[in-house]
């Protein structure tokens, strides 16, 4: 749930589409169903067989499915732990190959529908048309327009069995506070010679049962009927990457969410993570005053060389998550540090002495971060945090961290410091204050990317 409180549709079933045909002014075509040997279609409306089909599964849930798009879009980029499933970003043989993936639950649909209108069509020989009614109920992964085009495209593959195919569902967005449900039902002709005239009456009376769903969800909001939630993202893990379906964006800002909609945090971090491994910089002179001072500081070593070969420990522990920071530290300084805050000096160790200097640094340059796109002045160089705002939760951000030099009117010079990471705005940015630190530079700058941002 991602507000404080979500609403619930009642999913499209076939029971509420007999009452839809029937304020179309139609009928059951074979009322006696239960005893013919032959399976035959739905209904009749005017002189048109009509075909129903629910989708009623989810459309990522089939692991060859799975594979088959993982495969598509880790050849983008292999190294992005995240991918988003937007058919635009493949080229045309892939698209190709993402629709025979997608498609899958409709051809099936389709082809069966193709025999059981053949065979109503001849027991019922008034008729002249055979039309496919195509609901999704509960299949997220493909929205109404790629229904309406898989759906089409595959009909024509039985043109003079299957002369028209009408799609229709009802998809609910919903932020726990706002909610926008959508009611498109739309109709694709096949054989373009036969006009499927009883379709106006059918349009009404969908639209006339979305209205009356609408209004049951303000006057029974919890009847037990109503299980068909908001439309969310579609993902699922392959080989330790992550492949999401964003849910669509609701559109416009909310005057509820001052500070944005809400979106889900499954990464579990709620707190700052730890984002540098500190260690004291200390030369020989350095190191061998506050061994004096403290000779039997464990931390310090027996000898300078100890000293050395810890930091070389230090340093093989860093990673791009959480990179080794050598911060310079002295002894008057430290010295100092503990006549200003009248902290015993055993229980000051040099090591808690760089931390502090390491938070007080890091905390200035978060301070002083700001959107690049907001800036009047932009530093000739800094610390540049992007993330790529992915659906609904923001376990699938994803970010990358730049060192960035201005040239004036010339391209500027970008040097990756990470990329790829799967961390999420507030993560990155304090990641991009720990470099800042690192290097000295002490100016951070962060930008969202949301093209595939849900609020």
């Amino acid at each position: 749930m991602l507000g404080p409180a979500t609403t619930y549709l009642r999913p499209l079933t076939e029971q509420i589409v007999d009452e839809i045909i029937d304020n179309a002014g139609g009928r059951r075509a074979h009322p006696d169903q239960a005893q013919k040997k032959k399976t035959n279609a739905d209904y009749i409306l005017g002189e048109t067989v009509i075909e129903l089909k629910i989708m009623e599964d989810e459309g990522l849930d089939k692991a060859p499915r799975q594979a088959k798009l993982a495969a598509l879009f880790t050849e983008l980029d292999p190294e992005r732990p995240v991918h988003v499933l937007d058919r635009d970003r493949l080229d045309a043989s892939a698209q190709r190959a993402y629709d025979n993936a997608m498609e899958s639950p409709i051809k099936s649909a389709v082809r069966k529908a193709k025999g059981q209108m053949k065979q109503t069509r001849l027991e019922c020989p008034e008729t002249t048309r055979s039309v496919l009614l195509l609901i999704n109920s509960m299949n997220t992964a493909l929205d109404h327009d790629e229904i309406v085009a898989l759906a089409g495209r595959r009909a024509r593959t039985y043109i003079g069995d299957i002369d028209g195919v009408v799609v229709a569902g009802a998809y609910l967005h919903s932020d726990g506070f706002d909610s926008l449900a959508i009611w498109p039902i739309e109709y694709v002709a096949v054989s373009l010679d036969k006009e499927f005239a009883e379709f106006p009456a059918l349009r009404a009376a969908f639209n006339e049962y979305a209205e009356r769903a609408m209004t049951e969800i303000i006057t029974s909001p919890n009847a037990a009927q109503m299980t068909k939630g908001p439309v969310l993202d579609s993902e699922f893990d392959v080989d330790g990457q992550t492949f999401v379906k964003p849910a669509p964006p609701l559109g416009s800002s909310s005057d509820f969410y001052i500070g944005g909609r809400p979106r889900l945090n499954s990464t579990g971090i709620d707190t700052s993570p730890t984002v540098g491994l500190i260690f004291p910089e200390l030369n020989r002179r350095e190191w061998a005053r506050f061994r004096e001072y403290m000779p039997c500081d464990p931390d310090l070593g027996e000898t300078y060389e100890d000293w050395l070969q810890e930091r070389e420990h230090a340093v093989s522990q860093g990673h791009s998550l959480k990179p080794f920071l050598a911060v310079r530290t002295t002894f008057d300084g430290w010295i100092e540090a503990i006549e200003e805050s009248d902290a015993p000096s055993h229980f000051a160790s040099v090591k808690d002495y760089a931390n502090k200097l390491y938070q007080d640094a890091i905390v200035k340059v978060i301070e002083g971060a700001q959107d690049l796109g907001k800036c009047t002045i932009v530093p000739k160089r800094y610390v540049l945090a992007v993330t790529e705002v992915i659906g609904q939760d923001q376990a699938n951000d994803t970010s990358h961290i730049f060192i960035v030099e201005e040239f004036g009117d010339a391209e500027p010079r970008m040097i990756k410091l990470v990329s790829n990471a799967r961390i999420f705005h507030l993560h990155a940015c304090t990641l991009g204050a720990s470099y800042a630190v690192k290097f000295g530079i002490m100016n951070l700058r962060w930008k969202k990317d949301l093209t595939y941002a849900w609020a």
